[in-house]
C-alpha cells in the first residue's frame, strides 16, 4: 500500500493470548472489516505498544481503537462495528 493509498480508516485491536472475549472480538473484526478495502487493522498485544497502552489508558482487552479514538472495551457486536467504522469512512 503506498503513501497515496492511505486507508480512510485505520483499526488497532490490542489483545492477549489469554483474554476469553479476544477471540471471538477478533473474529468479528475480521468479518466486518473483510470486504472493506478503505479499513486497515492492526493487531498488538499490550506489552509490544506501552505508549499505545498509556496513551489511551487502555485497561481491558479486547480495546479497539478506530481513528485514535477508543470506541470499543471487552465487547463489540457486528452492527456496532459496522456503524462505528462506516461514521467514519
Amino acid at each position: 500500500m503506498s503513501a497515496e493509498e492511505k486507508p480512510q480508516v485505520s483499526i488497532d485491536f490490542i489483545y492477549s493470548d489469554t483474554c476469553p472475549d479476544c477471540p471471538p472480538a477478533r473474529k468479528t473484526v475480521e468479518r466486518v472489516t473483510e470486504d472493506m478495502e478503505d479499513v486497515e487493522v492492526n493487531y498488538h498485544k499490550p506489552k509490544d505498544v506501552p505508549d499505545m497502552v498509556t496513551e489511551y489508558g487502555i485497561t481491558h482487552v479486547p480495546t479497539i481503537i478506530i481513528d485514535d479514538e477508543v470506541s470499543f472495551v471487552e465487547q463489540v457486536n457486528d452492527k456496532e462495528l459496522k456503524d462505528r467504522i462506516e461514521e467514519k469512512l
